[in-house]
């Protein structure tokens, strides 16, 4: 007997989607997964969609011209920015991350923190973005909350951020392949 729902690991597949982002998705359409075991995943369980569900889905994403165009979901490289949220009453409260488009995400953090404003921002990898703000927050930073701390000496973050940033280099140079690599014979 054909099962009747699709493991959201294997729509994200069909949809050429991350997991996390495939899920964020289908959440965005208003559908709600449903864990279930499944042979595919071990007997552990796992968010699926119905098959009507996957369908409805699937048609979403090509309504927006994503299946079977080669667009990329998502952008490897944008900017890590400082955004001080409340500068007229905590000018010490910041917040850290990374963005496809620096000026887009300021104005998502404008709709609760209308006076917000970018302290400085540097081209990054968005899989650096964990890894810098552990560092920042290492130096003086306490967590409110998601990647909102507050930092006694802000300047000192920004200089520490100019410093790790040189070392990183540039997050669109390409790595050389050697000739030894099996990744020529591909």
């Amino acid at each position: 007997m054909e099962q009747d729902f699709i493991s959201l690991k294997q729509l994200a597949e069909e949809i050429a989607m991350d997991r996390s982002h495939a899920r964020r998705y289908v959440l965005g359409l208003g559908i709600e997964p449903k864990k279930r075991r499944t042979t595919e995943s071990g007997g552990q369980l796992t968010l699926t969609v119905s098959h009507e569900e996957s369908e409805f889905i699937k048609q979403k994403r090509e309504e927006h011209g994503f299946l079977g165009s080669s667009k990329p979901v998502e952008k490897e490289v944008g900017s890590f920015y400082v955004i001080q949220l409340i500068p007229e009453l905590d000018d010490k409260r910041i917040k850290l991350g990374f963005a496809d488009d620096i000026n887009q995400r300021l104005a998502q953090h404008r709709t609760s923190a209308p006076t917000a404003k970018v302290l400085k921002s540097w081209p990054c990898k968005r899989s650096w973005e964990k890894t810098v703000i552990d560092a920042l927050s290492c130096i003086g930073g306490k967590l409110i909350l998601n990647e909102v701390f507050e930092f006694s000496d802000v300047e000192r973050v920004i200089d520490h951020a100019d410093k790790l940033f040189s070392l990183l280099g540039a997050p669109s140079a390409r790595i050389e392949v050697s000739p030894h690599s099996p990744y020529n014979n591909q």
